[in-house]
């Protein structure tokens, strides 16, 4: 028993860890997990597939066309037509008074009507124009999904570097804040024994005060920003995920500006606006294949009968009972004016196709823009990287000195504060330069269409 109860005891402790087993990701790894979780890039694949759909739906229209129909009907009371008793016709009879009127049917109560047909279409130039454009619709299907996969590549890398930022930081809040307890400590033991005056202490009692503030709001951020992460990711959010990229692993000295010039089709922006234009320019086919006559091959094979009693129509072994018919044909539409719409239509088309070129105008010179940007961007961040990598080590070193000159009484407690905050101010500016140079990075790679290669 005793036994019994300790294995249950273990497996009680055991499950919450299976259930909430923890994650690790490198960068390229949340990016992947990412392209093949997240609902936007599934919607995406989901429209190509509907694409292919489409292009068989269009290509269908071209195949044979059979379709069958039966009908089955009865009339409690035939439908009788009403003549004149009148002389030199077939009904005329001596038993009635001339022109007294005569009605009759000319059908039985039961009758019954199948066939089958099938159309082929022979020729359509809509058609033809379609199906080119339908195909066309499907490679833009796929440029979307491209599109879907940079925004969120961008999306991941941009969280993923921010929180790697921010968990460094916490670690040097963590670390300022075991340096200015130690300091606060000592300060209020020589406060007792009258070395230094009140105000001294309650200046680092204040400093201490908002790093334990400032450390509460960085953890607040982080869990914040995780689970925006693992959002984008599409993974559930209550499930623990850990990062295990490092900062110190990117090298800003290997990372050199790009070309100033640029192959535009690298750009997924800029393919689409093609797809679009090519598109446009169908539509106008389209219109004009309105003016071509359209050919239809028909056929058709029937059956039809009658009976005055009901179960007669199952009698299909009496002869003539079932009257079989069929015909072939061809069925010939020829436009000959339709009030100047197709005219207006192409109209509208042109101007259509007109703006798409013009788009594609603007987006070059938005994309020689954007080069340029992400080019001076990125050496702004590596020069501002630098002036703040070299102002960290300067703050390192005069907190060193002034605590020794504290320490040696010659410094004061002010100057060892005074020193202490920029140590702060600048550890937070290098990280969020880090922070800048990764960002510029990641810029940069989509200005020149790299940050997805497939």
């Amino acid at each position: 028993m005793k036994l019994f109860i300790l294995s249950l005891q273990l497996s009680l402790f055991t499950v919450p860890v299976l259930v909430n087993a923890q994650k690790s990701f490198t960068a390229q790894n949340a990016v992947q997990y990412a392209l093949e979780n997240s609902p936007l890039v599934k919607n995406a694949k989901i429209e190509i597939e509907v694409a292919k759909a489409k292009v068989s739906e269009t290509f269908g229209i071209g195949l044979p066309q059979i379709s069958g129909n039966a009908l089955v009907q009865n009339y409690p009371e035939v439908q009788r037509f009403v003549l004149e008793n009148t002389e030199n016709t077939p009904f005329y009879t001596n038993q009635l008074p001339k022109d007294a009127p005569v009605a009759f049917g000319l059908q039985l109560a039961n009758s019954f009507s199948g066939s089958i047909g099938l159309t082929q279409l022979i020729f359509n130039g809509s058609y033809i124009v379609g199906l080119k454009a339908s195909k066309t619709y499907q490679e833009l299907s796929v440029k979307q999904l491209k599109q879907a996969k940079i925004n969120l590549t961008e999306q991941v890398l941009k969280s993923y570097y921010a929180i790697l930022v921010n968990q460094e930081k916490a670690k040097l809040i963590d670390l300022n804040l075991s340096r200015l307890d130690s300091t606060f400590k000592e300060t209020k033991a020589l406060f007792k024994n009258g070395f230094v005056e009140k105000i001294d202490l309650d200046r680092i009692e204040v400093q201490l005060n908002n790093l334990k503030s400032e450390r509460q709001k960085t953890d607040r951020f982080l869990k914040l920003s995780t689970n925006v992460l693992k959002l984008q990711m599409g993974m559930p959010v209550n499930e623990a995920i850990e990062l295990i990229s490092k900062l110190d692993s990117i090298k800003p000295e290997n990372i050199t500006a790009a070309s100033p010039t640029i192959d535009y089709s690298t750009r997924i922006e800029y393919s689409t606006l093609q797809t679009q234009k090519a598109l446009a320019g169908l539509a106008i086919r389209n219109i004009k294949a309105g003016y071509l006559p359209t050919l239809v091959g028909l056929a058709t094979l029937g059956v039809n009968s009658a009976a005055s009693k009901f179960q007669n129509l199952g009698n299909f072994s009496e002869k003539n009972r079932y009257a079989p018919y069929g015909f072939i044909g061809l069925s010939l539409n020829v436009p000959i004016f339709d009030g100047f719409q197709k005219k207006f239509q192409n109209q509208q088309a042109r101007f259509n196709l007109e703006k798409l070129n013009n788009g594609i105008k603007q987006q070059e010179n938005t994309i020689d823009l954007e080069l340029s940007q992400a080019n001076t961007n990125l050496a702004n961040a590596q020069t501002n990287l630098e002036i703040q990598k070299r102002n960290l080590d300067l703050a390192q070193e005069v907190v060193r000195v002034s605590k020794v000159k504290y320490r040696q009484g010659v410094g004061s407690n002010l100057e060892v504060t005074n020193s202490e905050s920029s140590l702060k101010e600048s550890q937070n500016n290098y990280y969020t330069a880090l922070y800048d140079f990764v960002i510029a990075k990641i810029d940069l790679d989509k200005a020149q269409g790299l940050l997805v290669t497939e």
